[in-house]
């Protein structure tokens, strides 16, 4: 399991490695739920971002600046741009008594 560094506000995010290779970030939701997906835009395998460390844009969508990719920070969708449908790798994250860790992944073979 990867322990989250810090616990993002309500719609804020914490960006974190997941192993040595890998990148992952949490959203919280404006409800208070919290969601973690691999740093990866389905469209390019680039880090979703918006160029300066931000994932949200002004609508609260999670952006990504290489191209455009718009995703839906509850469902990992992509909302609109080059890989709309497609969604981010959703990652199982558990938080208990102010604390979040996210369980191990595994990619699918392929």
């Amino acid at each position: 399991m990867t322990k989250l560094p810090e616990l993002p506000a309500p719609g804020g995010s914490v960006r974190f490695p997941l192993d040595e290779r890998r990148e992952a970030f949490a959203v919280r939701l404006a409800d208070g739920t919290l969601r973690a997906y691999l740093n990866v835009c389905p469209h390019r395998a680039q880090p979703v971002d918006l160029g300066d460390g931000r994932l949200f844009n002004a609508a609260g969508e999670m952006e990504c600046a290489a191209h455009g990719a718009r995703f839906d920070p509850s469902t990992g969708t992509c909302l609109g741009g080059p890989c709309e449908g497609q969604h981010l790798v959703p990652l199982q994250i558990n938080e208990i008594a102010g604390s979040a860790w996210v369980e191990p992944f595994d990619p699918p073979a392929g």
